[in-house]
């Protein structure tokens, strides 16, 4: 579905969040941004055909740990436990990183005046502590909100919420492009390109959302 398509690239706005922490952003962000795309497309699409390989299509249908799967089929299933522990690992460290572009974006926009100021507030080693404590607090709620009765419901569940919360926030960025063109002084070639992708990319997230209910 659009929903999970989108689902696995969330996420690639993330290094121009916090092009304020990262060293010579004018160069690692946009490599970091496509490197990033291009690695995640690469290594989906080869573990996603591996996997339908090996495992039978109705276990794989029925498990909630289609990696753990096949590697408890490929070896043990001591290794498949193995590999779903790491695999908790990797989305914890994926969930911290989220937690401060998260927080760097709602500083950034508390700073501001967007947001509250209880967003823009920083320990002294400039970590926005309190806003990322706040915002945990909302996500834990949201997804209290949408328990379901199985794994893979709730799964889709959040799946559906998390792009519909990151779609509008897309559509009012390429929305506002005109504006930004025409202040930033940038050439009419150049920003009827712009213009007419931002377009597009509009209407595939209209589109996105409305499949995503």
């Amino acid at each position: 579905s659009i929903a999970m398509t989108l689902w696995a690239f969330l996420g690639l706005e993330s290094a121009c969040a916090n092009t304020d922490v990262v060293e010579n952003p004018e160069r690692n962000v946009p490599i970091a941004v496509l490197g990033g795309t291009l690695g995640a497309a690469v290594i989906y699409i080869v573990s996603t055909n591996v996997i339908a390989g090996i495992v039978p299509n109705m276990e794989l249908a029925n498990s909630t740990a289609p990696f753990g799967l096949a590697f408890a089929q490929m070896f043990t299933p001591e290794v498949g436990k193995v590999i779903m522990a790491l695999m908790v690992m990797s989305c914890c460290g994926s969930l911290l990183g989220w937690q401060f572009t998260i927080a760097q974006v709602f500083k950034s926009s508390s700073d501001e005046g967007y947001f509250p100021k209880i967003f823009s507030r920083v320990t002294k080693v400039d970590a926005p502590v309190q806003g990322m404590l706040t915002i945990v607090i909302i996500q834990s709620g949201l997804a209290l909100m949408t328990i379901s009765p199985s794994l893979n419901s709730q799964f889709n569940v959040l799946v559906n919420l998390a792009v519909v919360t990151n779609i509008i926030p897309y559509i009012l960025s390429m929305a506002a492009l005109v504006i930004i063109q025409k202040v930033a002084n940038v050439p009419p070639s150049k920003a009827k390109v712009a213009n007419f992708v931002a377009f597009v990319g509009a209407m595939y997230s209209f589109y996105a959302l409305y499949s995503s209910g």
